[in-house]
C-alpha cells in the first residue's frame, strides 16, 4: 500500500435533513454544519448525490448550486427562500 493519511480529524456534526415542496417538485436535502468548511454549510442532494458548501452570500448565486442540487428552474426563488431560513439561523455550534 502506498497511501499516506495526512490528517484526520474528528467532530460532532450538527446534522439536518429536510425534505422541501417546492412547485411540482420534490427535494431532500442533508444540510451539515462544521467548523470545517470555512462558515458554509455542506449542502448534499439526496436525490441527486451532489454536494456544494453553501454561505448566506452564496445563495444569492443560484448558478453556484441550482445545477448541482437538481433544482428546476421554476423552484429556485422557493429554494432561496429555504436556504435563507436555515443558513440565517447561524446553526454552527461549538465543537469543542
Amino acid at each position: 500500500m502506498n497511501f499516506y493519511i495526512i490528517s484526520e480529524e474528528k467532530e460532532n456534526q450538527n446534522i439536518h435533513y429536510y425534505c422541501i415542496a417546492a412547485g411540482s417538485h420534490r427535494y431532500d436535502f442533508a444540510v451539515i454544519f462544521s467548523g470545517k468548511f470555512l462558515g458554509k454549510a455542506m449542502v448534499v442532494s439526496i436525490q441527486s448525490g451532489r454536494m456544494v458548501l453553501l454561505c448566506r452570500e452564496d445563495i444569492d448565486h443560484p448558478e453556484h448550486w441550482d445545477q448541482k442540487l437538481g433544482i428546476a428552474a421554476e423552484d429556485i426563488k422557493e429554494i432561496e427562500t429555504f436556504f435563507h431560513s436555515i443558513l440565517d439561523q447561524r446553526m454552527f455550534s461549538d465543537q469543542y
